[in-house]
């Protein structure tokens, strides 16, 4: 499972962060430089999920709106943007929006609050999906969230051989955090989880940051007791090169039971970390 496959990205902690997943026409968070880099696709976002108000997570909201106004494109295409209810910092955001585009849209624009659990139904995708979001831990005594993009399948119990559908996830977002308070069904096939720090920096920079991250050793530890299948982490420390992260990585990687395949994403670019432990085994459930 190669993830440039179904990703268009951008992460690096403090300056800019988003993830485009290009099987459903998702935008997750639109840090700076979104439009500059998606040029002409953004015309083929559908929604947008914000994650919270940081600006490394928002600040390419305003010229997302303005690029989809003014660029050649399909200008009665709508956009909507989903975001944690009651977050300041979005809001002010999308009051300047309001302010500066007033009258001049040429496209129907729309924003909604969102809380944990909440289901956005996607339109347009071959199988019945959907956004569910849930809670992160990030910023104290505020709203942020996660995603995760659930689909239909069928499931077939090995036991009875019979079938039924039911939503499995195909793309897990984190934004910020960490202990997303989230339980999936079956494997998720594609994880983002971000992974700010190494665990020998992660007392220092809690007090000093003020906010709560996860490090990269969490997030393994995360995609293990998951079983995740593709796990990429996101949302470095410029403080670390790639070759610190990716060390990191493959020896938490070689002190947990996590058997999928590890990625970094570093910068424009999603970095193959190697692969986990197989240990083989048989699932009670199997999907088609």
């Amino acid at each position: 499972m190669n993830p440039n496959d179904v990703l268009i990205s951008y992460s690096l902690a403090l300056y800019s962060q988003w993830f485009y997943h290009k099987p459903t026409r998702c935008l997750f968070d639109a840090g700076e430089g979104v439009a500059t880099t998606l040029g002409k696709k953004v015309f083929a976002i559908d929604q947008v999920f914000l994650s919270h108000g940081h600006e490394d997570h928002i600040a390419g909201v305003a010229n997302l709106v303005n690029v989809r106004n003014l660029a050649a494109g399909e200008h009665n295409k709508s956009l909507t943007i989903y975001y944690p209810r009651n977050d300041p910092w979005v809001n002010a955001l999308f009051a300047y929006i309001e302010s500066k585009q007033s009258g001049q849209l040429r496209y129907p624009l729309y924003v909604q609050p969102l809380d944990v659990g909440d289901q956005v139904i996607l339109e347009g995708v071959k199988r019945p999906t959907m956004v569910t979001s849930f809670e992160m831990k990030h910023v104290r005594e505020q709203l942020c969230l996660g995603y995760v993009i659930e689909q239909e399948r069928k499931v077939i119990d090995i036991g009875t051989g019979l079938s039924a559908p039911r939503y499995l996830p195909i793309f897990f977002y984190s934004g910020d955090g960490y202990e997303a308070i989230y339980s999936s069904h079956g494997r998720i096939d594609m994880a983002v989880h971000e992974a700010t720090f190494l665990g020998r920096d992660a007392g220092d920079t809690a007090g000093r940051v003020g906010h709560r991250h996860c490090t990269v050793e969490k997030a393994v530890e995360w995609g293990a007791s998951e079983d995740v299948k593709a796990l990429i982490l996101c949302h470095i420390s410029d403080r670390y090169s790639l070759e610190d992260v990716t060390s990191a990585a493959r020896a938490a990687v070689s002190k947990s039971s996590f058997r999928g395949q590890l990625f970094v994403a570093h910068r424009g670019t999603i970095v193959p970390v190697g692969g986990g432990h197989d240990r083989g085994g048989t699932n009670s459930l199997s999907q088609t």
